[in-house]
């Protein structure tokens, strides 16, 4: 049998899911721009 969660339980569980779809999401725009910015670089080259 679980245990009921409180409401700061849930909240923090929604809130730490947030900050993690955040950080992938940033760290997939950070891996695309470097992409980008490496194409730019080496194609005047």
């Amino acid at each position: 049998m679980e245990r009921e969660l409180t409401p700061v339980e849930a909240r923090g569980g929604v809130i730490s899911g947030r900050i993690i779809r955040i950080l992938l999401i940033s760290t997939a725009a950070a891996v695309l721009a470097l992409g980008l910015a490496w194409f730019v670089v080496f194609s005047r080259i």
